[in-house]
């Protein structure tokens, strides 16, 4: 299901976590606001708590691959869209967290281009089901 939301990543990195995308954010100014829909509406329509829907819109909880099904359920998005605005927000805040730990970090493999670091193969018999592999 494709969203309609209007929002599009477009694959690319935010440098500070301030400049992410927020899901609740997100949920509470392009979702709610948008369709004139309350929290204790949209609760109601996931089967879950408004305590927990007023949690994701005020930042204090993630969103779940659980709550990530639900949210697109409702809302005619998908669940990648969520997962992938709050997989952004975690890796922006944890970017933040780490500052420059990683660059003092010991390699232990050498580096090899992003197309060869995993084959999407398609199994036989398994439809459109894809088998990820490390290819070295």
């Amino acid at each position: 299901m494709a969203s309609n939301v209007g929002i599009h990543l477009n694959n690319s990195r935010f440098r500070t976590a301030a400049e992410a995308l927020r899901p609740g954010r997100v949920l509470r100014d392009k979702i709610l606001a948008g369709s004139n829909i309350t929290q204790e509406q949209l609760a109601d329509a996931m089967g879950v708590s408004r305590y927990s829907v007023n949690q994701i819109v005020n930042g204090r909880r993630s969103i779940t691959a659980e709550m990530a099904i639900r949210l697109s359920a409702v809302t005619s998005t998908s669940p990648q869209f969520w997962l992938n605005l709050q997989m952004e927000l975690d890796l922006c805040q944890a970017r933040a967290e780490l500052g420059d730990t990683t660059s003092k970090l010991k390699v232990l493999r050498r580096p090899l281009d992003e197309a060869s670091l995993f084959v999407d193969e398609e199994p036989e018999g398994k439809g459109s089901d894809a088998v990820w592999r490390l290819d070295r």
